[in-house]
């Protein structure tokens, strides 16, 4: 592996060895299985399938087990009471507060998305509220403020056309992974369940007539069961301890399709195509197909984080998650992925010809390594916008979503081999690159921009002159690393061949320096807990700039004077210190790593 033309070749010989065939066989085994809860049997016959498919391909896999608190449905009871009665089709929301067997009932208010803003603007207290299912916050976020503000319960509305009568499956847990004594007071205390699309359009359109009182009831069971994750890994050569987390949750709703089913099997196919190749790995893969995704938010996962939190801390490359690949009429590929993976996503765009837009990593899906500071992939193909908007209602992951109406015909084959081609680059330069193909000045350049963004936010209360000098400090650092990078690559490629264990040695420390910075930079400018805690479930203030930041200058704005806004102001001095400690670990170390290759191997700009 000495040359950019080498890592091509190796990208198309496994390219070529895609099989739409295997993938069409593990999904039609999946399907045929049918919903998979955790804790069941189906789970568990899809757990030993992986295992099995796994194992013929060559590699030796295990299935975890451990504890989960999840949740199961029971009784979900929706009518209309006044104006006219009407018996309207519900499913609960998991986890939820489950009514007295009378039920409970109220007037009915619309809040469109569930998002604060909107809850503001109505009188919702007593009453039994209907909002629009999307991630404008996420379902559990819609639920907890619908808490706050004194709802009595939460009917959600479908995505989709608004024609479609499928009900929604999903859970309202607000907690990520496994509850602590200090987060299980955080779990939902309100009564919650799903409805069509057609069936909230018909609502809302009573509610634009006249008063509209609704009576519910619903039960959910909640409990500890034993999780089935199945874990494969491939060791690398020359950075063994070194491994890019491939993963998708194996556990789904409905037929399980697309969501994710389509996911299960692509990674399969990769463990398939890449351990043929493995003498060519300089560092590992590790296969995750996670339990206690769905109900049990990312369970399984943070179990994983918990439990291989040294492994993961000193040797995960990157976390790249696969779920609902090849929906079928997606035409729009996005990718949440951290910035200092977007010059090397930039470069799979050039080498694909498909536009990959970037977005900030949420905290939704599986991840649970935001705060550990793994950078982080998500990539798939979604609807455009216009459709989005106009016909489908925000279903980003198809109307069929989570339902039995998640097929087989779901799936564009085509469309899944593109995401095959996007994967196998991306594992391919992350784990047979010499240096990691990550860099940092992007992420100055972010983080200063949001600076910017969070002073016009705040109407001049608040200005980031010391840590704006500081993130120009590092980001000079950050140029030093890449001319440092690219001289390394220059010499392994053109360099004397006694020479080549030399500056692969060289190339470790960098690439170890690449780590450590975004081990640093992500947990104090992505995350708002400490790296050992985990952020609810789709917290959509992590979609803010600096989200840290963000919650108290919005408090500062808000604020008419006096005893709160010093007592903000000396709350906001401390986060900014916080920063400016994380850019000068991250400079140090940077600058450790520099002098470390100019002493050891005379390496220097």
């Amino acid at each position: 592996m000495s040359s950019n033309v080498d890592l091509k070749e190796l990208e198309n010989k496994i390219i070529e060895s895609f099989s739409i065939e295997e993938i069409y066989r593990h999904v039609k085994f999946l399907v045929e299985i049918g919903e998979r809860l955790t804790g069941t049997k189906e789970m568990e016959k899809a757990a030993k399938y992986i295992k099995s498919v796994l194992k013929a391909y060559g590699l030796e896999p295990r299935i975890d087990e451990f504890y989960v608190y999840t949740s199961f449905p029971g009784i979900s009871e929706f009518k209309i009471i006044q104006p006219e009665q009407l018996v309207v089709e519900s499913f609960p929301n998991l986890h939820c507060y489950s009514t007295a067997p009378e039920g409970i009932e109220g007037e009915l208010e619309y809040v469109g998305s569930g998002s604060e803003d909107e809850f503001k603007k109505k009188d919702v207290k007593g009453k039994i509220i209907l909002a629009e299912l999307s991630y404008s916050p996420p379902r559990p976020e819609k639920a907890k403020i619908a808490e706050k503000y004194g709802a009595k319960a939460l009917v959600l509305m479908n995505w989709g056309p608004s024609d479609k009568s499928i009900v929604g499956r999903g859970a309202i847990k607000w907690v990520w992974g496994n509850p602590t004594p200090e987060s299980w007071k955080l779990m939902p205390k309100i009564p919650s369940i799903n409805i069509s699309r057609a069936a909230g359009e018909r609502l809302k359109e009573m509610l634009g007539k006249k008063g509209v009182k609704a009576w519910l009831r619903v039960e959910n069971i909640k409990s500890w069961v034993k999780a089935k994750q199945p874990i494969a890994e491939i060791v690398g050569n020359s950075e063994p301890d070194m491994f890019v987390l491939v993963n998708g949750h194996l556990d789904a709703w409905g037929k399980t399709a697309t969501c994710n089913s389509s996911g299960n099997a692509l990674m399969l196919e990769l463990a398939r195509c890449f351990i043929e190749c493995k003498e060519f790995l300089r560092r590992g893969i590790v296969f995750a197909f996670w339990d206690g995704h769905e109900i049990a938010e990312a369970a399984g996962s943070t179990w994983y984080v918990d439990n291989f939190w040294e492994k993961l801390r000193e040797g995960c490359v990157a976390y790249l998650n696969i779920d609902s690949p090849g929906l079928k009429g997606a035409t729009r590929f996005v990718a949440y992925a951290s910035p200092e993976t977007w010059s090397f996503l930039k470069k799979i765009e050039g080498e694909t010809g498909i536009n990959i837009e970037k977005h900030i990593p949420l905290k939704t899906g599986d991840n649970s390594v935001l705060g550990i500071g793994i950078p982080y992939i998500s990539t798939y193909a979604t609807y455009t916008q216009e459709e989005l908007e106009k016909t489908l209602n925000y279903a980003s992951l198809g109307w069929w979503y989570h339902s039995d109406e998640d097929t087989l015909d779901k799936i564009d084959g085509e469309l899944l081999e593109e995401h095959f081609k996007i994967y196998v680059k991306c594992i391919v330069g992350l784990c047979c690159s010499l240096i990691i193909p990550f860099e940092f000045v992007t992420v100055a350049n972010y983080i200063a921009r949001e600076l910017e963004e969070l002073e016009k936010i705040s109407k001049g209360k608040v200005k980031f002159n010391m840590l704006l000098e500081k993130v120009k400090e590092y980001r000079d650092v950050a140029e030093e690393l890449n001319a440092v990078t690219a001289k390394i690559e220059e010499m392994y490629t053109n360099g004397k061949e006694e020479n080549k264990t030399r500056v692969e040695e060289a190339a470790k420390l960098v690439n170890k320096c690449i780590l450590r910075n975004s081990r640093i930079l992500t947990s104090a400018f992505r995350s708002t807990v400490d790296p050992y805690d985990q952020e609810p479930y789709g917290l959509s203030i992590l979609e803010k700039p600096i989200p840290r930041l963000y919650a108290i200058i919005k408090e500062i704005v808000g604020a008419s004077g006096g005893e709160k806004i010093r007592l903000l102001e000396t709350k906001l001095t401390r986060e900014k210190n916080k920063l400016i400690d994380a850019l000068n670990d991250a400079i140090d170390f940077t600058w450790l790593t520099m002098d470390n290759l100019k002493l050891k191997y005379n390496l220097s700009t």
